[in-house]
C-alpha cells in the first residue's frame, strides 16, 4: 500500500496482474482501454473496489495540469443569498465534473486575499470571487494576471479577468416607477463598499426617468445582522417613505426591526429589496423585490472559467433583472414584469 495506507495503481496492477499502465487507462476510462478484453477491464475495476481505491487528486494535478476543482470565494454563508449563489455555483461545476471549495470570509478583507492566495497555491482550476477587495495584494493581483489565471469576479468592471454581472437597469427602472406613483422621494439604501456592474447607475437612470428625487446612503457592513439597527435608526429619523435596500435579507431584518418600533410596512412605508430568495414570499409582509436568475448566472460563471484560458480576460457574463411587486409595496402588481 502506498502512502497513509492508500491503494497505488502499483497495488490494483499487482493484484490484477497486469501492469500500471493499463490501470491507469482502463480507471481513467481512455478510449485505448476498449482495446483490451472485457475481462481484463472487469479484473482491474474489480482489484480497484477490493482495495477501496481512491484517486489521488494531488496526483492527477501533477499529470494533467488540472486539479478538477474550482475555488469561491463568498463573505458570510449565513446569508441566504450567498448560500444560494453558492447552492448554484456547486450544482452547475458538478453537472459539468468538477467540484468546488468553498470559502467563507466573514467580510473580512484581509481573509478575502488569504484565501485567494491559498486556493492559487493549491492549484484549482479557477476561482469565483465575490468580495471587492482584489487589489489590496498588488503582488497577488499582477501574478494572477500575468498568469492568465481564471479568476471570476462577481459583478465589477475588473477587465483584468472575467465577470458574472447583472444588468439592474430594467428591475431598477419597473422599481421605481412602481414607487413613483406614491412617493416624490425614494431612498436607496447600499453598503459603503457597494461597487457592483451598473448598479449605482441604474438606480440613477431609473429616478431620473421616473421624475423622483434620489437619496443614496450608505452603511459599512450592510450585510450583516448587527448593521440593521443602525439602518432602522435611520430610516425611522428620515421623512423618506419609499426605500430600496440592496439585499433582500438586509431588508426583511429591516421590516421586522421597524416594526418594533410600531411603523408599518406597507402602511408607513414602503420597501423594496435587491435580490430575491425563495423564502421571501413567506416573509410578512412578502418582500417586493428586484430579481434575477441566479441560477443561469452561476452556470455562465462555470463556462467562463472552464474557457477562461482559451478566451482569455474581459468576458463577461450578464443575466437581466425584473421585479417582483409582493406586499412590501403598495402596489396591485401579483406578477413578475
Amino acid at each position: 500500500m502506498g502512502r497513509n495506507g492508500r491503494a497505488t495503481l502499483a497495488d490494483i496492477a499487482r493484484l490484477a496482474k497486469v501492469d500500471s499502465s493499463t490501470v491507469s487507462l482502463v480507471l481513467n476510462r481512455k478510449p485505448l482501454a476498449e482495446r483490451l478484453s472485457a475481462e481484463t477491464r472487469e479484473r482491474v475495476f474489480a482489484a480497484a473496489r477490493e482495495l477501496n481505491y481512491q484517486p489521488s487528486f494531488a496526483a492527477r494535478t501533477l499529470k494533467t495540469g488540472r486539479s478538477g476543482a474550482f475555488g469561491m470565494v463568498v463573505g458570510d454563508l449565513r446569508d441566504p443569498y450567498y448560500s444560494m449563489l453558492a447552492y448554484h455555483m456547486i450544482a452547475a461545476a458538478q453537472a459539468r465534473g468538477y467540484q468546488v471549495l468553498t470559502c467563507a470570509t466573514g467580510w473580512d478583507p484581509q481573509k478575502e486575499v488569504e484565501l485567494l492566495r491559498m486556493l492559487y497555491d493549491r492549484n484549482v482550476d479557477g476561482v469565483f470571487y465575490v468580495p471587492g477587495s482584489l487589489k489590496r495584494d498588488p503582488a497577488l493581483y499582477e501574478t494572477l494576471r500575468d498568469q492568465r489565471f481564471p479568476l471570476i469576479t462577481y459583478c465589477t468592471d475588473e477587465s483584468d479577468f472575467a465577470t458574472a454581472a447583472i444588468d439592474y437597469s430594467e428591475g431598477f427602472r419597473l422599481a421605481v416607477a412602481d414607487l413613483a406613483g406614491r412617493h416624490r422621494r425614494i431612498g436607496h439604501i447600499s453598503s459603503v463598499s457597494t461597487c457592483y456592474r451598473n448598479l449605482q447607475e441604474s438606480v440613477k437612470t431609473a429616478c431620473r426617468l421616473a421624475g423622483v428625487e434620489l437619496i443614496e446612503r450608505r452603511f459599512e457592513g450592510i450585510g450583516l445582522p448587527e448593521c440593521v439597527e443602525e439602518i432602522a435608526d435611520y430610516v425611522r429619523a428620515s421623512d423618506i417613505s419609499a426605500f430600496i435596500v440592496n439585499g433582500s435579507v438586509t431588508a426583511v431584518r429591516l421590516i421586522n426591526r421597524l416594526e418594533q418600533f410600531g411603523l408599518r410596512v406597507p402602511r408607513d412605508l414602503e420597501i423594496v429589496g435587491v435580490g430575491d430568495l425563495e423564502v421571501l414570499s413567506l416573509c410578512r409582509p412578502a418582500l417586493s423585490c428586484i430579481n434575477y436568475d441566479t441560477a443561469a448566472l452561476m452556470e455562465q460563471a462555470v463556462e467562463l472559467l472552464i474557457r477562461y484560458r482559451e478566451s482569455g480576460p474581459g468576458q463577461v457574463a450578464l443575466v437581466p433583472s425584473g421585479y417582483i411587486a409582493r406586499n412590501s409595496t403598495r402596489s396591485t402588481l401579483e406578477k413578475p414584469i
